[in-house]
């Protein structure tokens, strides 16, 4: 079995469920300042939106949207950072190389 990959998967594993945990649960204002630094990124491109029938929500509704969408996300990124635990876990109990996509 190839060591290198069982050392990325076992630092990228827990790695990417912190990073879901903290957007899922906002730890210390995480998820929000992530979603206020973005939509002021993306500023320019609300100026001249393609669609001219959507409704122009104000700010704070906005925020708070996107700020639920992103605590999902980081749910999506906890549980993918748990499966590849479990999955170098079982790949080195069984001694069997993990499976890569070719």
């Amino acid at each position: 079995m190839e060591t290198w990959r069982v050392l990325a998967a076992v630092i990228t594993g827990p790695a990417v469920s912190l990073v879901g945990v903290a957007l899922a649960t906002n730890f210390r204002g995480v998820t929000e300042w992530h979603v206020r630094r973005s939509m002021s990124t993306a500023s320019a491109l609300r100026r001249v939106p393609p669609w001219r029938w959507l409704p122009d929500v104000p700010h704070e509704e906005r925020l708070a949207r996107f700020i639920l969408l992103e605590r999902v996300i980081g749910v999506a990124f906890a549980v993918v950072g748990v499966m590849i635990l479990i999955t170098v876990g079982y790949s080195v109990l069984t001694g069997q190389p993990m499976r890569t996509v070719k």
